[in-house]
């Protein structure tokens, strides 16, 4: 039986364990957009607006097909996330293993795609092995409907679940509203700001990222070589 002594992390993947805007988030945004307008019968803008307007309200555009437009939410994940090309957008992080084995205490993986994405990453990043359990957004159905982040029933779900009290709990992730669903809590909070892409993108933009640290976020870094060192702070 695992100590509840320990710390526990709770671990985004996409965009956290990895530069996500490299390629994967745009494939799977893009197949989204086709499958709201093939489904919904709309234009591709008009998709991608319902697409985006969904995931700001809901926290996943799978909540809103799936309240106001009875999409099966199994087959929208399947068709909006890559499979069997999934190599040809998720590169390799040198050293991620080492990094994840050396935070200490017991490690969840926290994401809301689905289950066979969520193993296929961790497969193509070399660490299949680096986690105590995985949670994927199968597993955030709750009073019969889902409950991805940010949602509160989830995150008081898991709490009881961890068996542990809130200020053992560290909670990396990369959006802000699921940080601060976790920090009410009393959850302590560390956020990733900034992938490579991103930061790469904002320079050639020249509109320079913020990198204020919100109230909701105890610790901030843009890497998880970065959080390596700093744990200590959590």
């Amino acid at each position: 039986m695992k100590s509840t002594h320990r710390p526990l992390w709770l671990i985004d993947l996409d965009n956290t364990l990895y530069d996500a805007s490299w390629r994967v988030m745009g494939e799977i945004n893009r197949r989204m957009t086709g499958y709201v307008a093939a489904k919904l019968g709309l234009s591709e803008s008009d998709a991608s607006a319902l697409r985006q307007a969904y995931w700001h309200r809901y926290g996943a555009t799978l909540l809103g097909l799936v309240r106001h437009h009875n999409i099966d939410p199994h087959d929208f994940l399947a068709s909006t996330h890559p499979n069997h090309d999934l190599p040809d957008f998720v590169g390799r992080v040198r050293g991620e293993r080492q990094r994840i084995d050396r935070l200490k205490g017991e490690r969840w993986l926290l994401t809301n795609a689905p289950r066979i994405y969520a193993e296929q990453v961790l497969e193509l990043l070399g660490l299949h092995n680096s986690f105590d359990r995985l949670i994927t957004i199968e597993d955030m159905v709750l009073c019969g409907r889902f409950r991805p982040k940010p949602s509160m029933l989830l995150m008081r779900h898991l709490l009881r679940r961890s068996g542990r009290p809130a200020h053992q709990i560290r909670f990396i992730d990369d959006h802000d509203d699921n940080l601060r669903a976790a920090h009410r809590l009393g959850i302590k909070t560390t956020r990733i700001w900034a992938s490579k892409t991103s930061l790469l993108q904002a320079r050639q933009l020249r509109r320079p990222m913020a990198v204020r640290r919100p109230s909701y976020v105890r610790l901030q870094v843009n890497s998880l070589a970065r959080l390596l060192r700093s744990q200590h702070k959590l």
